[in-house]
């Protein structure tokens, strides 16, 4: 699941989902964000805004930070969404 980041002082930004519970996420992101930081992203196919709230990020290498946290107020729809972005592929 790919994202457009929403500017929020900072530009505007790439990222995607590489992992996800359902509640937990593990994002990879053009952009940084502290901890506490709310990351919104906006999915490129369908204009859905997902919200996460940061718990924990590094940067990964020259391009890209790993960002940690949680979903925030993910309706049902989004809850399938996210999981089935990152089943496995059979």
């Amino acid at each position: 699941m790919r994202w457009r980041l929403v500017d929020q002082g900072h530009g505007e930004g790439a990222a995607r989902l590489l992992e996800t519970d359902g509640n937990r996420a593990l994002v990879e992101s053009s952009q940084p964000f502290p901890t506490g930081a709310t990351l919104i992203g906006i999915e490129l196919e369908t204009g859905v805004e997902y919200r996460v709230k940061v718990r924990h990020g590094r940067r990964e290498d020259e391009r890209w930070f790993r960002i940690e946290g949680r979903f925030l107020s993910l309706t049902k729809e989004q809850r399938e969404a996210v999981l089935a972005a990152v089943a496995p592929q059979s």
